[in-house]
């Protein structure tokens, strides 16, 4: 199977002619750094709400970073407070997830969310009334919301049966990672390895270990201008 997706993969490669030259890559540079502001793990709802609000804000916040962090905001208050919550709290207990189990817990979720007042809503709101009306939550804001609320939502234990079992159902992290793009922990890997490198260097590790795949000097070059700064002729982690 190895064998065969590294067949596909060049094969796919041997047809690519390279990315846009007029498309800037749109999760990057200022705007990725004010994503992992906004969202670093510590921060419950309101505290997102809050940083991006302040970006928003900002003066000293470039102009896309600016727009960004408006809409996000924008986007993340129109919408059901039982499910902004719920979801959060669902991102941050699928890092021990396999895959088997996202599977399962994501369909059980969803089928608890059909069972919420605020599914019906939104669907009458948005897609059955006429003209379509700004959906009316139960609770109706995020403080309304308790953590007994959140927690029903993963009280029960999954019944999804999935058809896949054994191995191929539990693994953690990706197994055909190895034919896309460098990931970030990846990146971070290389440079904690202490050696003397400089960006450079670095791209031309990963554009020889990826066999010059499209996309993997503009996807590291990114990571190493976001994450790593030189201290004594060494690109530190930071």
């Amino acid at each position: 199977m190895k064998e065969r997706l590294r067949i596909i993969s060049a094969t796919v490669d041997e047809f690519t002619t390279g990315l846009p030259h007029d498309v800037p890559m749109q999760m990057a540079g200022e705007i990725r750094t004010a994503i992992d502001y906004a969202f670093q793990p510590a921060n419950s709802v309101r505290e997102i709400l809050d940083a991006l609000e302040q970006l928003s804000q900002s003066s000293r916040a470039p102009n896309d970073v600016r727009t960004w962090a408006s809409k996000t905001h924008d986007t993340i208050s129109t919408r059901s407070p039982t499910s902004v919550k719920v979801c959060l709290r669902m991102l941050r207990k699928a890092e021990s997830w396999n895959i088997s189990q996202a599977f399962q817990q994501e369909n059980h979720i969803a089928a608890k969310f059909m069972e919420h007042p605020d599914f019906v809503e939104g669907v009458s709101a948005k897609l059955i009334r006429r003209p379509a009306e700004t959906p009316v939550w139960q609770p109706a804001s995020l403080d309304e919301v308790s953590d007994a609320d959140v927690e029903a939502f993963f009280t029960d234990e999954p019944t999804l049966q999935l058809l896949t079992t054994g191995d191929a159902a539990a693994y953690t992290s990706y197994p055909y990672g190895y034919i896309g793009l460098p990931r970030e922990a990846d990146v971070a890997a290389v440079i904690r390895e202490g050696e003397s490198r400089d960006k450079e260097s670095v791209i031309q590790h990963f554009l020889e270990q990826k066999a010059h795949k499209a996309g993997v000097r503009e996807k590291v070059e990114e990571i190493l201008n976001r994450k790593t700064e030189a201290r004594n002729g060494l690109l530190v982690w930071v």
